[in-house]
């Protein structure tokens, strides 16, 4: 289980990297569709491993 949370984070994180990435290039539309990704992960990570899982990401 830990490692699905820790895989779910990793993405999370890279997405933050996508979002600043895009967002330098001034694609908005990208940029709206890369936060709503991340926020699906982040509800996920909670979902799954309550509130210590949020904390981190």
């Amino acid at each position: 289980m830990q490692g699905h949370i820790d895989k779910l984070r990793q993405q999370h994180r890279d997405l933050n990297r996508a979002i600043d990435t895009t967002r330098a290039a001034s694609r908005q539309e990208d940029v709206k569709q890369l936060k709503k990704l991340r926020l699906a992960l982040k509800d996920r990570i909670a979902g799954i491993g309550g509130n210590r899982a949020t904390r981190s990401a």
